[in-house]
């Protein structure tokens, strides 16, 4: 037989083989149908694997589709194997694994308010599937990974080099930042979107923070919650927390269990959010645990531990925390300072791929330029927020020496910075007043540090002759350098008078205060009170009464929220009333006037008068002069502004910028509007 003819009648038995598993497939497809109403005979029963191993069926129908549960309070939780992907096998011998693009994701269907809960069976696995909404957002989010990923790669490798796991921790992050990203709310990525359209929002809007410690302030978490209506009270709009958390030993964070769970935590967070308040976490960068042998910092030890601050930076996120601070940022050699920036720009790019619409902020003791250089480019922008303690330091020494020379350089320089983050002032914070001033340019006026350390300890710590204030010196055992502690009013002056019954003295503490606050409300960036100072709290001595606090004077200002004394503030008698009521007026005025914008900087007049400062912040449309006299005389600024008729914001009255007469400790805001 030739080798055509046997090719050919190869063909056909082949051909007659295939037409008789046709029909033997077909019967076979009858006959369960009959078996089995509500199959679709069209289709092969699939199975899927689990990583147990356990095949389970997959049943559709035509009439009735599989639904999908939802709760209000649990967000859409889609889990995966770590190992395996999921994989859905049409033959025994074939698996095909189930993929997703870049722009067909699955979809999860949920409603526009009620986030949806899968509730998922050994028996019945449900299909999820996602709605229009949630699939616009996921391509956005592919869009800003894809912005970002090179760069992200390429700094997280360069800084984790010498690390093995690099690579896979890499994949691991970006894999649980997909993760957490489905998880966010859909209100919380419209409010993101918002953000991206208008990157700068920051720098335009007039934020106002009060600080508080939880367990001083209201016990817990649940009782903060019920204290909401007093920080809108104050006309604060971000509530920053301090002394929430804890570090665990493998370098992760924890909420004190005395002050709450993280359940407290979400409630506070949603109920801030339906008072228009933002949420202000601290996450450490160093996560306050340091590595056992070294010594350093975790976050620099390995990539695992600066994805651990990532992830939780993104889980609070996504419960409703808006504004991180990485807490102080450790001072490192000129050689090594790359690294911290290369930490800094990873941790923004990851927060502008997931959740944009957040803050990240952090605090250093550098000067106000060098601080700026946290805030990166604009081109590769790290932090939002800076806080450079050294306006504390500068605020307090004017106090101390009634000469404003070194602040008004201070704030002059800042002005001259170039695109530079929004930076968040304070009068008072939780800590010490570090003396981390400008001694090179104090110089020029016979002053040396040793010294001038002293005197302003002394004087303000009320050791000095005559002076005022009442505070107390505390000696950093790290460095042995002495530094301040006390609350604002103590340090104005309040308590000392107030003790002695002398109402005049207590007056001008009152007035002092005030000033100082208006000062603080008047420069460019983000105030921030530290809670008991709205209401001119005192310097609380019972933690020399406890053996565990008697020993560290910070807790001198640290002390618990005195709301017997709060309550004071609707009599405008009283010193409380007196403080809060003007505090109302000034943060009233500032949130009416655009001037006031973080954006705007600041420059100084010249006033003859060393013990005053005068300071000028300009838009298109206004122009604002505010005067402060740190002087125990009343003084008069030499200034002389020939562009019109200005107005009083304080009395509403119209005068000329010329010649203005301060009272002593006492302020002036001028408006003029164009």
């Amino acid at each position: 037989m030739s080798t055509k003819r046997l090719q050919k009648k190869k063909a056909v038995m082949q051909a007659k083989k295939e037409k008789q598993l046709k029909k033997n497939t077909s019967a076979a497809g009858t006959s369960s149908s009959a078996a089995k109403s509500g199959e679709n005979a069209k289709a092969e029963v699939k199975k899927l694997e689990t990583v147990k191993k356990e095949t389970l069926k997959v049943e559709t129908s035509k009439t009735e589709p599989i639904k999908v549960e939802t709760s209000k309070t649990e967000p859409i939780k889609v889990e995966t194997s770590k190992t395996e992907p999921i994989k859905v096998e049409t033959s025994k011998t074939e698996p095909i694994k189930v993929e997703t693009s870049k722009t067909e994701p699955i979809k999860v269907e949920t409603s526009k308010t009620e986030p949806a809960k899968v509730t998922t069976s050994k028996i019945e696995p449900l299909k999820v599937e996602t709605s229009k909404e949630d699939t616009a957002y996921d391509a956005l989010y592919e869009k800003r990974l894809k912005y970002y990923y090179n760069d992200l790669k390429w700094l997280y490798c360069e800084l984790f080099r010498d690390h093995p796991e690099v690579a896979g921790t890499f994949s691991s992050l970006t894999k649980k930042m997909k993760e957490i990203y489905r998880e966010r709310s859909l209100s919380m990525k419209e409010a993101d979107q918002t953000c991206v359209a208008d990157p700068d929002w920051f720098r335009k809007t007039t934020f106002t923070g009060m600080a508080v410690n939880p367990a001083d302030f209201a016990d817990t978490l649940s009782g903060l919650s019920d204290k909401l209506d007093y920080i809108s009270e104050c006309n604060a709009d971000t509530l920053y927390l301090t002394d929430l958390f804890q570090a665990t030993s493998n370098c992760s964070l924890r909420i004190i269990p005395e002050i709450g769970t993280s359940e407290d935590l979400h409630t506070l967070a949603a109920n801030c959010r339906k008072a228009g308040i933002r949420l202000a976490l601290e996450i450490p960068l160093s996560l306050s645990v340091d590595d056992p042998q070294s010594g350093a910092p975790c976050v620099l030890q390995t990539p695992a531990y600066f994805n651990a601050m990532l992830l939780q930076i993104l889980e609070l996120a996504n419960e409703g925390a808006s504004v991180f601070s990485l807490g102080v940022l450790p001072m490192m050699p000129e050689e090594n300072l790359w690294k911290l920036h290369s930490l800094l720009r990873m941790t923004r790019m990851v927060c502008e791929i997931v959740c944009p619409g957040i803050l990240l902020l952090g605090e250093t003791d550098r000067p106000p330029a060098e601080a700026a250089a946290f805030g990166g480019t604009s081109d590769m922008p790290e932090l939002h927020i800076v806080n450079s303690t050294q306006l504390m330091s500068d605020l307090w020494h004017t106090v101390a020496t009634k000469d404003t020379a070194l602040l008004r350089r201070g704030i002059d320089r800042a002005a001259d910075l170039p695109q530079a983050p929004v930076f968040q002032n304070y009068l008072r914070n939780r800590n010490t007043v570090r003396w981390n001033l400008d001694y090179d340019f104090l110089k020029g006026s016979f002053i040396t540090e040793g010294p001038h350390r002293d005197y302003l300890n002394e004087f303000l710590a009320g050791i000095f002759p005559d002076s005022f204030a009442r505070g107390e010196i505390y000696v950093n055992p790290e460095t042995e350098e002495s530094e301040l502690c006390g609350t604002t009013a103590s340090l104005a002056g309040i308590e000392r008078f107030d003790y002695e019954g002398n109402m005049e003295g207590v007056s001008r503490g009152i007035r002092y205060d005030v000033a100082l606050h208006a000062l603080l409300l008047s420069l460019p960036g983000i105030p921030v009170l530290r809670s008991g100072d709205e209401v001119g709290q005192l310097n609380d001595y019972t933690y020399k009464t406890d053996i565990s606090k008697a020993a560290d004077p910070r807790w001198l200002h640290n002390g618990r929220f005195n709301w017997a004394l709060a309550r004071n503030r609707a009599d405008a008698e009283t010193i409380q009333g007196r403080i809060f009521n003007s505090l109302e007026q000034l943060e009233s005025i500032r949130a009416s006037h655009p001037v006031f914008a973080p954006e705007v900087s600041a420059h100084t007049l010249e006033t003859w008068e060393k013990a005053l400062l005068a300071l000028v912040r300009e838009t298109s449309e206004e122009k604002l002069i505010c005067i402060y006299n740190f002087s125990d005389q009343d003084k008069v600024a030499w200034i002389n502004e020939p562009d019109g008729t200005y107005t009083d914001l304080l009395t509403g009255v119209q005068r000329d910028a010329q010649a203005v007469e301060i009272p002593a400790f006492g302020f002036i805001w001028l408006m003029h509007t164009k």
